[in-house]
């Protein structure tokens, strides 16, 4: 007796329509596209350079709030700290407010990378949009936002 496929539903679904798909494979193509910038001169990985541009906008901050700052998980944002602090681009002081928490800040050698990459990923950032409009950047980041906030209240 032949067993019997079951269809449903399910089958008529299509990822290249499915938004979440879609914003994911985006989201990577965009983190690839400007890594290009960081990896190869600095040898930075993604979530390094994160950490370090976090740092470098905040000027000072705490390991748990470039976490919450990244939406990094706690792991990651640990091993890039070990290894910015360990390469001389970070250093991290006891906070004067609360002794349990340590600051993270970036060093004269980790400002100068910072101030280095900012105007190169700036400019790889209007190269990939410079196929919209000024009105289409200015919607797409408009419904970035707004389906962020969403997201944070859902």
């Amino acid at each position: 007796m032949k067993k019997q496929i079951a269809t449903s539903t399910s089958q008529a679904f299509d990822l290249q329509e499915f938004f979440p798909y879609q914003f994911s494979i985006l989201a990577g193509q965009v983190s690839d596209y400007i890594a290009q910038i960081y990896k190869e001169k600095y040898g930075l990985s993604k979530i390094e350079w994160r950490v370090v541009a976090t740092v470098g906008q905040h000027r000072q901050i705490s390991a748990k709030a470039v976490c919450e700052f990244t939406q990094l998980e706690k792991m990651q944002v640990s091993r890039a700290i070990s290894k910015l602090s360990e390469q001389g681009v970070m250093e991290q002081q006891v906070s004067d407010c609360d002794r349990r928490t340590y600051l993270l800040n970036l060093t004269t050698q980790g400002d100068e990378i910072y101030n280095e990459i900012m105007p190169l990923v700036k400019q790889q950032e209007q190269k990939m949009l410079a196929g919209l409009s000024q009105e289409e950047r200015e919607m797409l980041l408009l419904l970035t936002q707004k389906l962020s906030a969403q997201l944070k209240s859902a």
